[in-house]
């Protein structure tokens, strides 16, 4: 009985068959290479939006929460034109509270970012980046237009209660416009909230 060997041959790949597939696969990378690009620029603006979203959403909650638990609305006043600028005194029952156990908290928006302080304006701590109400178009969100319909800029905070109602200096309204990118092509997204301050009596009072 005869056995045959099978074994292949080891010359390799000749030059010509390497520039073909290297031909191949410079086609394949310019057609595909920049639809995986395109996709990945879209998945990081997508992801930085909604980092933008949520950041803006966790911050109308923190100012809920604090609202909720002044003492006192000082900015802006009831009948105020509506401003960049939220302060008020809330109860505090922590060691870094002052003597008279409340806390100072300012709210301002600072170029593209909504900071926050609770030291009167020392430090401040940025809240939210990327908002855009300086740049954007004041549109029919704005119930109460304070600015005509097209001017640019729109306020943050507004405290527009009418007198004679028990949520009179209150109820502060919070309109956020942000936009992650300002070179991208996603439209600026409207974060906006009522928030109503339960345990003020008497708003604007002694304490600001």
């Amino acid at each position: 009985m005869q056995f045959v060997r099978l074994h292949r041959a080891d010359e390799g790949v000749t030059l010509t068959e390497l520039m073909v597939a290297l031909f191949l696969m410079v086609i394949v990378a310019a057609v595909f290479l920049p639809t995986m690009i395109s996709g990945m620029n879209a998945t990081g603006q997508i992801t930085n939006v909604a980092r933008s979203n949520d950041n803006g959403r966790l911050a109308l909650q923190r100012i809920d929460r604090e609202l909720r638990a002044a003492e006192v609305i000082c900015t802006p006043a009831p009948g105020d034109a509506p401003g960049d600028t939220l302060r008020l005194i809330t109860r505090a029952y922590t060691a870094a509270s002052t003597p008279t156990g409340t806390r100072d908290i300012t709210y301002s928006l600072n170029g593209t970012n909504l900071e926050k302080s609770t030291d009167g304006g020392v430090t401040w701590t940025p809240v939210v980046e990327g908002v855009v109400n300086a740049t954007v178009v004041d549109d029919d969100y704005n119930t109460v237009h304070t600015l005509p319909i097209g001017t640019i800029g729109v306020p943050v905070f507004t405290n527009d209660q009418e007198a004679g109602y028990p949520s009179y200096g209150k109820v502060i309204t919070v309109r956020l416009w942000v936009d992650e990118s300002a070179t991208d092509h996603i439209s600026p997204i409207l974060l906006t909230t009522e928030l109503s301050g339960r345990n003020i009596w008497v708003p604007n009072g002694p304490g600001c």
